[in-house]
């Protein structure tokens, strides 16, 4: 999890009542940062989920064949399943979402931060990069509700501002908000032959969303 991730969580927590508690994050034994220390922070409830057993993780389940996670429902339903940097790695990343939505209460959300544009890394493995209208179409075929306002490529701002000159969705730029420094960067890059001269995207850029689903989530966003 990158500190822009961190950044993204903090903003949905300022917010209130997009992330509510009990909290559930997937893939949080695999050794690195995890957003236990925010959720806790602020109040809330804060469990861990993993395909192996590890320190902090209180639930073994695989996602994606769903194995383990009807233990899970049967003990309880969550406000928020958090699945931070989780669907690129799998083969079928639709399970995965369906079965962390299954777990969320009326009301819930499903909190999702997935990288556009990235360096491949194996963990163990690496499988899709997906988009805007994957998100969409996911939210409109499952019924949830997916939070325009809180659609964004992280650390940027909303997916729905980036538009290029005839009023297409455009990925964030290089340097965006900073013409002279991108237009100085690619002329260096063309200049000196540098590998990536032609490109118009950073390297690094994700995308977070919250999905919500349908119901009354009630008052305790606490526990």
């Amino acid at each position: 999890m990158t500190e822009q991730d961190l950044s993204y969580l903090r903003f949905l927590l300022a917010r209130g009542q997009v992330i509510s508690g009990p909290v559930l994050e997937l893939g949080a034994g695999y050794g690195g940062v995890t957003s236990a220390s925010l959720i806790l922070e602020a109040g809330l409830h804060y469990e861990a989920t993993d395909l192996t057993p590890s320190s902090g993780v209180a639930h073994v389940a695989n996602f994606e064949s769903g194995e383990g996670v009807e233990t899970i429902r049967s003990a309880q339903r969550y406000g928020t399943v958090l699945v931070l940097n989780v669907l690129e790695h799998t083969f079928d990343p639709i399970s995965v979402a369906d079965n962390a939505v299954s777990l969320l209460r009326e009301g819930g959300t499903l909190v999702a931060i997935t990288p556009v544009v990235w360096p491949i890394h194996h963990y163990p493995i690496d499988c899709h990069r997906l988009l805007p209208d994957w998100y969409r179409r996911y939210a409109s075929t499952r019924g949830l509700e997916l939070d325009a306002d809180l659609f964004h490529y992280v650390q940027y701002g909303p997916v729905g501002s980036f538009l290029d000159g005839d009023g297409h969705e455009r990925l964030p730029l290089p340097a965006e908000g900073r013409k002279f420094h991108r237009m100085w960067s690619r002329g260096m890059q063309k200049i000196f032959n540098t590998y990536g001269r032609g490109m118009t995207n950073e390297s690094h850029i994700a995308i977070g969303c919250v999905l919500r689903k349908a119901g009354n989530s009630g008052t305790d966003t606490r526990s």
